[in-house]
């Protein structure tokens, strides 16, 4: 599965209504809060969840969705640029984060859609 199949949801084929999708190991959330979001962060930071996703579907957005990874404290976000941009195939990643920059970057994305310092980023080709 490519990094844009993880962000397929439960929504009806053809559906073209934006939604904002919530992504762990243990299942999706289509319509999720951020509290949900700051549960599933939990659940990374507690080792209970290989990773965090959430991604901002069938909108007008640069980033189509962040992720996280990581385990003892030591966190990965990695920012996916929409397939429909110029920077499609590139991964923005910041490493060695602790539990409240994830919150700090996920909580900026699900509020604007936006990835704060997006600049600072380092980059990799998918």
């Amino acid at each position: 599965m490519g990094i844009f199949g993880m962000f397929k949801s439960n929504q009806p084929a053809g559906d073209e209504n934006p939604y904002t999708l919530l992504k762990m190991e243990q299942g999706s959330n289509d319509a999720p809060t951020i509290d949900d979001v700051y549960k599933a962060l939990e659940l990374l930071e507690n080792g209970q969840t290989d990773f965090v996703s959430l991604a901002k579907l069938n909108q007008e957005v640069e980033i189509e969705g962040v992720q996280a990874v990581g385990e003892m404290g030591m966190f990965t976000v990695e920012a996916l640029p929409s397939e429909d941009t110029p920077e499609q195939g590139k991964i923005y990643y910041k490493e060695h984060l602790d539990e409240y920059s994830l919150q700090y970057y996920f909580h900026a994305y699900f509020e604007t859609g936006k990835v704060k310092g997006l600049e600072g980023f380092e980059v990799r080709k998918s």
